[in-house]
């Protein structure tokens, strides 16, 4: 397996979406950016996610845009996590103050940097109703760098249970 990409669905509970805009939405009201990971196991060609992980974080307003960064004390910290707890990362989430969109700064910098990795980008600092359909949802193929998904495909690969 070369490894997420043999992904063809992901098992999302809505307590984690509700989490991660709750966390976006607080984030947004100071006007910054904020990022989460969705942290589970695979069984086969499916991931269930078990767990979100808000990583400390720093926000940046810049003359430029909006940023984020987590620092590499940060990411060993969820990695020895992770491993403890026999999970992997299927996807990053985080937010823009309008459209939704992976920008360059996304495309360079991904804390997911496997191959069939996720990354989702969730337009209005998520103030908006949750709607599957107004994600930028991308995944990474090492060959082809982030490709956008299809809303069809978002529907899916993405299987919410409540």
């Amino acid at each position: 397996m070369s490894g997420l990409a043999h992904i063809n669905k992901v098992i999302l509970p809505f307590s984690s979406i509700e989490y991660v805009y709750k966390r976006l939405r607080e984030a947004g009201a100071e006007g910054v950016e904020c990022v989460a990971l969705w942290a589970g196991s695979i069984s086969a060609n499916t991931f269930e996610v078990r767990n979100t992980i808000i990583p400390a974080q720093t926000a940046y307003k810049i003359e430029m845009g909006l940023l984020y960064s987590v620092d590499g004390e940060e990411l060993h910290r969820i990695n020895e996590w992770l491993y403890r707890n026999s999970m992997t990362l299927i996807a990053q989430i985080h937010s823009h103050p309008s459209e939704a969109y992976h920008s360059d700064t996304d495309d360079r910098y991904p804390i997911i940097a496997v191959n069939g990795g996720v990354s989702i980008v969730i337009p209005d600092f998520a103030f908006g109703e949750f709607s599957l359909a107004s994600w930028a949802v991308y995944r990474l193929s090492l060959k082809n760098g982030w490709i956008q998904l299809k809303e069809t495909e978002v529907l899916s690969l993405i299987q919410i249970v409540r």
